[in-house]
């Protein structure tokens, strides 16, 4: 592939894309996006939330535990000097790959237990995005800070950074979490067997006044689900508690708004999902710009960068607009899909080629966009489509809560795939066995149109709750 006509920037954006499996790919201009993800929710049952995502089996747990205990042991007491934290070494509730979890507890009460994530930052510190890293993970943890004092969020006790003596670099960040002897809803909840509707309104009641609670405080959960509320019991009845957890991918709006596709995909909304598809939700139309004419890449920058957000790696979207360039002077939108490249229809190719797919290394192989971006040493055009602007709101959560109602009252998920979600079609004869106010807050909290959904007040203010 001759990549020379786009010098350094398409090089770096395909040996990203080629060494470091994933998305987002970026090309003639290359910005780095990273997720992390810091797990919040201290239980016996679910520590695999605390140790962040690749939770491991117990022998699996038991093995790596032992191998931490060399690095960890020297940073056991952390915390206010005057009642510093104590951590148990030897009691491992769970490991992923953000860090391990274990017990832990105050020096003054060693018989009141806690839950601690070590997360070891002495890890990145040879990672040339080390600073990156670590801020995305401080940020989560002020997240964290800013929405406690409610009894129905999962109780973070402090984050502490933990340093090697005479040092002023911290090797750990500490995260000390209520210890709740309990399960995730989910497991409560059985195939195609719907809760009692008592049940139902209480943890429905509790959990949107834990909603409420953050958005309040200007902050949205963004993955909001079943398996991460936490029933604070071994049993659930109609005045069993239970807690919202997992702020990992929680977001602050406050004088911002949240842009990134993230969550679990069967709660996602369908702005979230349409975003992510590149695709308009169901009826909304996607209006079309061009052709537009570029000078060749050799004689001026196109003025923009395209990146590909879809899971399988097709198209292209337009990732940031350079001030007084070309795309700025036809008006081109940041977040608008490539149509055409040269009268050339690129919506489903691939963005970069897969080389172990059949064919692919010969001439009538898949053509790649990074092939014909590669090859432009000409003026060319390009058209664009205008996709639904990537701002999302706190009604990202009560579309989620909506699902969750759903799966609680039926036993089942209201959706399976992306295009359900984006045409908002799900089963609503599995309803038919519940009540009316039940059926109809579904329905008010699963609208297509954002402003549409119910806001937590008016959820505690329906019929059902009442």
């Amino acid at each position: 592939m001759d990549l020379a006509p786009f010098d350094l920037h398409v090089r770096r954006a395909l040996t990203h894309h080629l060494n470091r499996p994933g998305l987002p790919v970026f090309v003639w201009s290359f910005t780095e996006r990273r997720q992390s993800s810091v797990a919040l929710v201290a239980t016996s049952s679910v520590a695999s939330f605390l140790a962040g995502q690749g939770a491991r089996s117990p022998r699996r747990t038991r093995q790596v535990g032992l191998r931490a205990l060399g690095s960890i042991e020297q940073f056991k007491v952390f915390g206010p000097p005057d009642d510093p934290f104590e951590i148990e070494t030897d009691k491992v509730l769970g490991v992923g790959g953000q860090g391990t979890v274990y017990l832990c507890h105050k020096r003054s009460t060693p018989n009141i237990k806690h839950a601690v994530k070590t997360i070891p930052i002495w890890r990145l510190l040879m990672d040339p995005s080390c600073d990156e890293k670590i801020a995305s993970i401080r940020k989560e943890t002020e997240v964290l800070m800013k929405i406690q004092g409610h009894p129905n969020i999962c109780q973070c006790l402090g984050c502490f950074d933990a340093f090697r003596p005479g040092t002023s670099q911290a090797q750990y960040i500490m995260i000390v979490m209520e210890l709740i002897q309990g399960g995730e809803l989910a497991s409560f909840i059985r195939n195609g067997q719907g809760l009692d509707e008592q049940i139902v309104k209480s943890v429905m009641k509790q959990t949107t006044e834990g909603i409420k609670f953050i958005h309040d405080r200007d902050v949205v959960h963004r993955d909001l689900k079943v398996e991460n509320i936490l029933v604070c019991g071994a049993d659930i009845t109609p005045t069993t508690p239970v807690k919202v957890i997992d702020f990992g991918v929680a977001k602050p709006l406050t004088g911002t708004i949240a842009r990134s596709c993230v969550g679990t995909t069967e709660i996602m909304a369908p702005e979230l999902v349409s975003a992510k598809l590149m695709i308009a939700p169901k009826g909304a139309s996607m209006k079309k710009h061009g052709p537009y004419s570029f000078k060749s890449p050799q004689e001026a920058s196109p003025g923009f960068g395209i990146v590909t957000q879809r899971p399988d790696g097709k198209g292209a979207m337009v990732n940031g607009i350079e001030p007084g360039g070309q795309a700025a002077h036809f008006g081109i939108g940041d977040g608008w899909a490539i149509s055409h490249i040269n009268n050339t229809e690129v919506l489903e190719m691939p963005f970069v080629k897969d080389f172990n797919e059949i064919g692919a290394g010969t001439k009538r192989g898949v053509t790649a966009i990074a092939e014909i971006l590669g090859s432009l040493d000409a003026p060319f055009t390009m058209d664009f489509v205008e996709l639904p602007k990537r701002e999302f709101s706190k009604a990202l959560d009560l579309w989620s809560l909506g699902v969750s109602l759903y799966v609680m009252l039926t036993g089942k998920k209201p959706f399976e795939e992306e295009t359900q979600i984006v045409n908002g079609d799900y089963d609503r004869a599995l309803l038919k066995q519940c009540s009316p106010e039940a059926q109809d807050l579904v329905g008010r909290l699963l609208r297509m149109e954002p402003g549409e959904r119910l806001t937590p007040e008016q959820v505690l203010a329906h019929p059902f709750l009442r």
